[in-house]
C-alpha cells in the first residue's frame, strides 16, 4: 500500500485530550498540507477558558498524588510501556508528523519517531538512578537535599521535530511526578494527541498528562501567565521566549526552561586535513529538514585560503538534499511547514541578494510536487558578518559563508551574534582545536564533528539561545525544586 493510501486511512484526531479523554473545544482552525497545498483536518484550538479548565484538572490531579507518590520503578515501567505502543505506532506517527509538516515520511519513520523512542526509554531507564544526596552529618543534625516535583508544568513545543523534543520535556516532567499540560505548535499537533493517548493506555493516570492545541498568542500564553503552572518550558523563537520570561514575572515567578534560536558557526580552519568530510558534515546538517532545525549550522566561517576548494565541495553535497515529494518512500528531503514559511525564507534570500550576496548554488523555490512549498538548497557568499541574513535566524535552507584570516578574527564572528546555542570547529590542530572551543559563547561545541551527541549531554543555549536544559541527567533538574530538610537530633535519655 503507498504512503499516500496509508494516509487516506488514518483516523486522525484533532481533539484536546484533558483528564484522560478527548475534549471537543469550541474554536477550529483550517490547516492545509504543505506537501501540496490540500485541506487536513480542522484543528480544535484552545482559548484561554480552556487552558483553565486543564490546567485546574492537572493541579487536582497532582493534589490527589496519585502520579507524584508513585515509586520511580513503577513510573520507570509505564514509560518503557509507552515507548513500546509508541514503537507499534511508529508508522502511524510518522504519517501523522507528515501530513502536517511537510517533512519527508522516510525522515519521520527511520530517524524522528525512533529518537523519540530512543528518548523516552533513556529518561525511563535513568529516573532509578537519580538520586539525591545528605550534608554530612553533625553531632547533633543531619540534613538531605532532595528534588521535588513542581507541581503543573506547561510545555509549549515546536512544529519542526515534533516528537522528539515534546519527549524531551514530557517524559523529565512526568517522571519527576509532576502533571503536564502540554501546548504544541498548531503546525504539528497530530502526533501528540496520538500519544497522549497511548499515555493513557500505558499507565499514566488520568489528567496527569494533558493535550491542548492552541494558538500561541492565546493558549500559550494563558498557559505562562496561569498562577497554578508552576514551571513553564518552551522551545521556539527568542522573541516569543522572550515573551515567556515576562509572563512568568507578571504571575507567579514560576520556573522557566527555554531553547530558542540560533545562528550556529560552523568554522573550517586551514588547519583541517578532510575538508571532504567537514563539507559532508555541514551539508547534511544545514540541509537536512529544509534547514528547520534550533541548531542548524547556518554560518559558515571558513579560512580564506581554502574558501573556494570548500565551496566547490560543498555545492556538490548540497544536492543530495533537494526537496522532493515526501510521500515517496526514497525521499530525504521534503517540504517546509508552511507558505508563510517558505514566503519568510525566500524574503531573507532576496534581500540578501539585494545586499550584494552572490548566489554559489540554490536561491530559487521548487514545486516537485505541484502546490507545495520547497526551497532549494541555497549557499550565499560575499556576506558581510553584519547583514540581516548573517545575524537573523532564517530557519530554512540557507548558508551564508564569510572568509577568514585568523583565528581570532574568526572566534570573533562566531560570537557576534546575540545567539549561542552550537558551534563547530574543524581542525587537526589540538591547541587550536582547545582554543577555539573555550573561546565559543555557546552551549554546545562539536570539534571535527556535528550533531553526533547522544542524550547523555545535555542541549540548550546561551545569550538569546535560551537558558535551562533538555536532555541528559540535568533535565530531571529542570522539572523539580531543590529542598533542604535539616533535623535536629538530641542524645537518646537512656545512653
Amino acid at each position: 500500500m503507498s504512503i499516500r493510501a496509508k494516509i487516506n486511512q488514518l483516523n486522525i484526531e484533532t481533539r484536546a485530550f484533558i483528564d484522560g479523554k478527548y475534549v471537543e473545544l469550541a474554536s477550529r482552525m483550517e490547516k492545509y498540507s504543505s506537501i501540496d497545498g490540500r485541506r487536513i483536518p480542522d484543528l480544535h484550538v484552545a482559548n484561554e477558558s480552556d487552558i483553565n479548565s486543564a490546567v485546574d484538572i492537572a493541579k487536582r490531579r497532582y493534589n490527589e498524588g496519585v502520579w507524584r507518590d508513585t515509586a520511580p520503578q513503577e513510573k520507570k515501567r509505564i514509560m518503557l510501556r509507552l515507548a513500546a505502543l509508541m514503537e507499534e505506532h511508529r508508522e502511524e506517527l510518522a504519517l501523522l508528523d507528515t501530513i502536517e509538516t511537510g517533512r519527508s515520511f522516510k525522515n519521520f519513520y527511520e530517524d524522528s519517531i525512533p529518537k523519540a523512542i530512543d528518548a523516552l526509554q533513556w529518561f525511563a531507564e535513568s529516573i532509578d538512578k537519580y538520586f539525591e544526596h545528605s550534608i554530612p552529618p553533625r553531632r547533633d543534625a543531619f540534613a538531605v537535599v532532595t528534588k521535588m516535583p513542581i507541581g503543573v508544568v506547561g510545555l509549549i513545543t515546536p512544529w519542526n521535530d515534533p516528537l522528539v523534543v515534546d519527549v524531551w520535556k514530557f517524559a523529565p516532567a512526568l517522571l519527576m511526578g509532576n502533571s503536564v499540560v502540554l501546548k504544541p505548535a498548531e503546525q504539528a499537533s497530530f502526533s501528540i494527541l496520538k500519544v497522549a493517548k497511548l499515555a493513557l493506555d500505558a499507565g499514566v493516570p488520568p489528567g496527569i498528562f494533558n493535550v491542548v492545541p492552541g494558538y500561541g498568542h492565546i493558549a500559550g500564553k494563558a498557559l505562562a501567565l496561569h498562577p497554578k503552572v508552576g514551571g513553564i518550558f518552551f522551545t521556539g523563537s527568542s522573541e516569543v521566549g522572550k515573551l515567556i520570561l515576562q509572563y512568568a514575572g507578571q504571575s507567579n515567578m514560576k520556573k522557566v526552561g527555554l531553547e530558542c534560536g540560533g545562528k550556529s558557526p560552523f568554522i573550517v580552519s586551514h588547519r583541517c586535513k578532510d575538508i571532504e568530510e567537514a563539507a559532508r558534515t555541514l551539508a547534511k546538517n544545514i540541509f537536512y529538514n529544509q534547514g528547520q532545525i534550533c541548531s542548524a549550522p547556518s554560518r559558515l566561517i571558513v579560512h580564506r585560503s581554502i574558501k573556494e576548494e570548500f565551496l566547490e565541495i560543498l555545492v556538490q553535497e548540497s544536492k543530495k538534499y533537494v526537496p522532493s515529494d515526501p510521500l515517496s518512500a526514497d525521499c530525504n528531503v521534503g517540504a517546509v511547514v508552511s507558505r508563510e514559511q517558505l514566503e519568510r525564507i525566500t524574503g531573507y534570500i532576496h534581500e540578501g541578494i539585494e545586499a550584494g550576496a552572490k548566489v554559489i548554488t540554490g536561491a530559487q523555490t521548487l514545486e516537485p510536487v505541484p502546490g507545495g512549498c520547497y526551497v532549494a538548497p541555497t549557499i550565499l557568499d560575499a556576506v558581510s558578518a553584519q547583514d540581516r541574513i548573517a545575524q537573523e535566524e532564517i530557519f530554512g535552507p540557507v548558508l551564508v559563508c564569510i572568509a577568514f584570516d585568523s583565528i581570532d578574527e574568526a572566534v570573533q564572528i562566531a560570537n557576534d551574534s546575540r545567539y549561542g546555542l552550537a558551534a563547530s570547529i574543524w581542525t587537526n590542530d589540538i591547541d587550536e582545536a582547545y582554543y577555539v572551543s573555550r573561546a565559543l559563547e555557546v552551549g554546545l561545541v562539536h570539534i571535527n564533528s556535528y550533531g553526533e551527541d547522544d542524550m547523555s549531554v545535555p542541549f540548550g543555549g546561551v545569550k538569546e539561545s535560551g537558558l535551562g536544559k533538555d536532555r541528559s541527567l540535568y533535565a530531571f533538574e529542570e522539572y523539580s525544586y531543590t529542598k533542604t530538610t535539616w533535623m535536629k537530633f538530641s542524645a537518646p535519655d537512656d545512653r
